[in-house]
């Protein structure tokens, strides 16, 4: 299974779980849920944070975050 931190530049993925963490609550409260559509937008120079599309949405998150989510590629 990929995490969201693995998705390329241009690859569409769909949200299959958020892994169990104390930042689970905080990543679905964001709209990052099982079902929906998230691509990556640009990755900072050391590659940490990290700006994902989700739906209609720009969210940054720090790789730490991005390896809880777990993604199946749309493409």
């Amino acid at each position: 299974m990929r995490t969201a931190d693995t998705i390329k530049k241009g690859e569409v993925a769909i949200i299959d779980k958020i892994l169990p963490s104390e930042l689970t609550l905080n990543l679905m409260e964001m709209g990052f849920l099982p079902g929906k559509r998230i691509s990556l937008l640009q990755r900072a120079p050391l590659k940490d944070p990290m700006a994902f599309r989700l739906e209609n949405t720009v969210i940054a998150l720090r790789k730490t975050e991005a390896q809880l989510i777990e993604v199946i590629l749309e493409n």
